[in-house]
């Protein structure tokens, strides 16, 4: 088609077309970047809400740690003769006192005398232990903050009965030595946040300002009682706060302690400042091209202008130059698919390292030979990123030896939460194409949709055939989880489109979503 330019649009139309322009170009970028904005926002919110899940099980577990002696005590009552038993309490309360964090322990058997762990202990201390016992020798456990002279300690207290021999068994744990302890610990001091810990009653437990341990946390912080109160559907409280500690807006987390025979909160406190820092960045960037755009098209509307005034003189070129522009559009037509697949490594690449210098760097630390193997495979996935075929398919045995290795990853990264398989019922398919990361788009996409735990891990099988691949995956959907753009099929679509091929399909059937990828016979 040729276009002949017949009449030169009148000077009035023309302003009212470019100022339209101008309008729905730049509200569409000022809705786009208040949406990117949003997104951001809700990611950060997120990050925030998984670390203090993993701040709780922390502590959590360090806790939990202390009521292990009322398991060592039962093993000992169950296997010691009545004369060996007070022996061997001896030497597990001196075993307990090599603990810097306890600072006194006890025991009685049956209404025997009271013994001490050590025998430095004071008589104040040994007259509070009496007395403790002849007050709750009939209570079975007892999880309690009390004051010790100028320090507070967290008394743990048991009573054990087997047969006819009644143990109990008391410890005093130094909260002021227990943030020390706290405060030495890498996962606690890496991450952009602080914790505090308190009973139902509000008495600080641990918190990392000394000065506040003892104290009551509704006096001293902004903290609430309503703020134990949970609704119905999560166990926790979150909302905007004055810090006490740091004397700036934080976001604070607020969930009951997983800890046996105490009722105690914990409070994770996120600096909002660092929280919207990402954001801020994301609305100056979007600020930045607001005005760039604006200045563009403010431009292009003089060039038009210009070039419309010169119009009449220049008839035969602007013809021409029109004729041109439709060709070049009819094969920017024909080279879309190549153009979505370029985009979507674009989107890969940064993505994907990302995450996987984040898990090799927990690796480090903790199994330096996974951390080589992961190193080594990272390599090997990145190079495969990095040189990207011409004609965007692959061999499905190429694409397999990929996959093999970014399986291996992510299986390091969740453990015992993901679970793959790879069945192979015709060897001859292993010579014919795929698209190019054809296996990244389907995996990736079932890990990000779905939950992973290890009660209900996510299972996905790759099953290859004589004309085509079947992945599946069993369906745990998020409850929250991000839109899907279905960026990563389209891109599949338009490639199998390129190569003529239709019958790329998706769907959920009883619990599974599956993906038929169709295999490319490509003839030299």
């Amino acid at each position: 088609m040729r276009f002949r330019l017949k009449k030169i649009t009148s000077r009035r139309a023309f302003l009212i077309y470019i100022g339209v322009t101008i309008v729905i170009t730049v509200s569409s970028v000022y809705i786009l970047s208040n949406l990117i904005t949003d997104l951001t926002e809700k990611a950060n919110e997120e990050s925030a809400q998984r670390n203090f899940i993993k701040k709780q099980e922390f502590f959590s577990q360090e806790f939990s740690k202390f009521l292990e002696q009322e398991n060592r005590i039962k093993y000992v009552l169950k296997i010691s003769k009545p004369e060996e038993l007070a022996s061997n309490l001896h030497v597990l309360t001196s075993v307990q006192n090599t603990n810097l964090l306890v600072a006194d322990n006890w025991f009685q058997i049956n209404d025997n005398k009271i013994q001490f762990g050590t025998d430095s202990i004071s008589d104040v201390l040994k007259k509070d232990a009496e007395d403790f016992i002849q007050k709750n020798k009939d209570q079975d456990h007892i999880s309690v903050i009390i004051p010790q002279g100028k320090e507070w300690v967290w008394r743990i207290y048991f009573r054990l009965t087997s047969k006819n021999t009644i143990v109990r068994y008391g410890y005093d744990i130094n909260l002021k030595k227990l943030v020390d302890y706290f405060s030495s610990i890498d996962n606690i001091k890496s991450t952009n946040n602080y914790a505090f810990i308190f009973d139902k009653s509000g008495r600080c437990i641990y918190h990392p300002e000394l000065n506040f341990i003892g104290k009551n946390i509704y006096e001293v912080s902004s903290t609430r009682a309503i703020d134990t109160i949970f609704p119905k559907k999560q166990d926790y409280v979150k909302r905007v706060t004055m810090s006490e500690y740091l004397g700036l807006d934080v976001v604070r987390f607020t969930k009951k302690l997983d800890l046996r025979n105490s009722h105690w909160f914990v409070c994770v406190s996120f600096p909002k400042n660092i929280i919207n820092e990402n954001t801020a960045l994301i609305e100056k960037y979007s600020t930045w091209i607001y005005s760039i755009t604006t200045i563009m098209l403010l431009l292009i509307f003089y060039l038009f202008s210009y070039a419309n005034r010169r119009a009449y003189r220049e008839k035969g070129i602007a013809i021409k130059e029109k004729n041109r522009l439709l060709v070049e559009n009819e094969k920017i037509v024909k080279e879309k698919a190549l153009i979505q697949l370029q985009h979507l490594k674009e989107q890969i690449n940064p993505h994907f390292l990302f995450n996987s210098l984040n898990s090799l760097y927990m690796l480090v630390g903790s199994d330096v030979k996974t951390a080589q193997k992961f190193t080594l495979n990272l390599s090997r996935i990145y190079r495969y990123l990095i040189d990207p075929p011409e004609k965007n398919v692959v061999s499905l045995k190429d694409e397999l030896l990929f996959i093999e290795k970014y399986i291996f990853l992510q299986q390091t990264r969740f453990k015992e939460e993901l679970f793959f398989s790879i069945k192979i019922e015709d060897e001859e398919a292993l010579e014919k194409f795929i698209p190019y990361l054809a296996f990244q788009v389907v995996v990736e996409n079932a890990i990000k949709h779905n939950m992973a735990t290890q009660e209900n891990p996510l299972t996905t099988e790759i099953l290859i055939q004589k004309d085509q691949v079947i992945i599946s995956n069993n369906l745990q959907k998020k409850a929250h989880s991000e839109p899907s753009t279905n960026f990563g099929l389209k891109y599949l679509s338009s490639i199998y489109t390129f190569y003529s091929r239709t019958n790329l399909k998706t769907s959920e059937k009883d619990g599974n979503f599956v993906c038929i990828l169709p295999l490319i016979s490509i003839h030299s």
